[in-house]
């Protein structure tokens, strides 16, 4: 029975410490609370904050709700690998090119609450625009376009290409040409050889 007691003790002292540790990740804005389960509830939500804080690996949910939040940085959110549920409803998100990484990060996720609040701000073209419907249409703007060094490199690379084509089509035609010499060398010397052992034995 004793025995029993102190391994209980034991795994309620492993849980505890689990927990502090947890809850020492928690972003200093924000709350958070360990699920029963695994993982902890983060929110974040009516702090003022203008960009999403370094978040914890466990967090399973996720509160960002009515913040100044503008953007997020393309793959800032990627860790968040066991996330089920999230709300970042009631922010003054711009639409710009990166709003697509946000767009497709959140799709991903179980639970989206508040999905019809999450709205673009800015460009005026698509203000009060829910995220989730925004188009291609929307993005126009977003269709990448080449750098001038990229069309630079691309234009070098046609021509070394270009270059080793005539290079190996070259090679070729002198390989045969080669070969047909060779051919008419060896039909000669033949044929030198038969005209000569003729004489030889007319000669004899």
């Amino acid at each position: 029975m004793a025995r029993r007691k102190i391994s209980v003790c034991i795994l309620l002292t492993a849980l505890i410490q689990l927990c502090n540790c947890s809850i020492d990740s928690c972003p200093g804005p924000c709350s958070c609370f360990p699920l029963q389960t695994s993982g902890l509830i983060v929110n974040c939500s009516s702090r003022h904050l203008k960009d999403v804080p370094d978040l914890p690996e466990i967090t399973v949910r996720l509160y960002l709700q009515n913040n100044l939040i503008t953007s997020v940085t393309p793959g800032a959110l990627d860790h968040l690998v066991g996330l089920q549920e999230v709300d970042m409803s009631g922010n003054p998100w711009s639409c710009d090119c990166q709003i697509l990484y946000l767009k497709s990060w959140i799709e991903s996720i179980p639970v989206q609450r508040n999905p019809r609040n999450l709205k673009c701000a800015t460009p005026n073209t698509v203000s009060m625009k829910q995220l989730e419907n925004l188009t291609g249409n929307d993005m126009s703007p977003c269709r990448r376009t080449w750098a001038i060094k990229c069309r630079k490199f691309f234009i070098r690379d046609l021509y070394l290409i270009g270059l080793t084509v005539l290079v190996l089509i070259l090679m070729s035609y002198v390989v045969r040409m080669a070969r047909k010499l060779a051919c008419r060398i060896a039909v000669t010397t033949r044929t030198c050889h038969k005209k000569a052992s003729s004489e030889s034995y007319k000669s004899k």
